[in-house]
């Protein structure tokens, strides 16, 4: 059994080979719109994603480039689709069920919104606002391999919080893997406070508890990142012996909001075998 505590797009969990795996997160319309991945056929998702694209209006970069949308390499077709967008965006939030279409919308929102990204306000309104990009044959190509990947795959979702998810099923022959928030780094989901030092401190004491039980866990996070230290990892690395592996990342041609700078951060990959 593979557990991707917080699985976030499944980058991980996707690509490992377990008997089980179980995608964690306590993002409730990312695991429905995981569910809903897995449930529908591929050619049906991307025939509806493209319906709205024309309902919309929406940019077609397969089609045409950036000129002809009256964009360039920076801007890409954020101008042109940045009303039409924000039409589809109203009409997600106010759709009132959360059905095979809702999640539809929302990954069209995903698609054409900013950096790819997915934020909700308090009120649980969608909220980001237009990106680059749009549907084209690379995210084509990758959605349906993903979903074809996801199908394939003896695997479950959840929406725990990591300090109420059950591990009491796992044996020695199972992994946790863990990339919560980084405590000392800023992205989408880690703003007004999503990650404290207490869900540190709380998820590393669950992790030395997995350890007693003889159960093997991987964490990924940040020692150093633009002089700020994470004091409360390095002390509890400090009072255990659990191996380091220090990760040189560049993501330097990333368009996403990075998680470290390989030049300023000093990201690990922490295990316990």
């Amino acid at each position: 059994v593979f557990v991707d505590l917080f699985c976030g797009g499944c980058n991980v969990g996707m690509n490992v080979k377990a008997g089980h795996t179980v995608y964690n997160d306590t993002s409730k319309p990312l695991i429905g719109l995981l569910k809903t991945l897995r449930r529908l056929n591929a050619d049906t998702m991307v025939a509806r994603v493209n319906a709205l694209v024309d309902e919309f209006g929406l940019s077609r970069t397969r089609d045409h480039n950036f000129a002809y949308y009256g964009g360039d390499a920076n801007l890409g077709v954020s101008v042109y689709n940045r009303d039409k967008y924000l039409q589809l965006r109203e009409r997600f939030n106010s759709y009132p069920k959360k059905d095979n279409q809702y999640y539809i919308y929302l990954y069209t929102l995903i698609v054409f919104g900013f950096n790819n990204q997915m934020r909700f306000n308090d009120n649980g309104t969608f909220n980001l606002p237009v990106g680059k990009r749009d549907f084209n044959t690379a995210i084509e190509g990758k959605l349906i391999r993903f979903m074809k990947a996801l199908r394939a795959q003896d695997c479950e979702f959840s929406t725990k919080d990591f300090r109420r998810f059950n591990f009491d099923q796992l044996t020695e022959r199972s992994l946790v893997y863990c990339d919560p928030p980084y405590l000392i780094t800023t992205a989408t989901y880690n703003e007004k406070d999503g990650w404290t030092a207490k869900d540190e401190q709380d998820l590393l004491a669950l992790l030395d508890r997995l350890n007693a039980r003889g159960l093997r866990f991987a964490l990924s996070n940040v020692l150093e990142h633009e002089g700020k230290r994470n004091v409360i990892l390095q002390d509890w690395l400090g009072r255990n012996r659990y191996r380091t592996h220090e990760l040189f990342m560049d993501y330097h041609y990333s368009n996403y909001r990075k998680k470290s700078r390989a030049a300023d951060s000093k990201e690990v990959l922490i295990t316990n075998f």
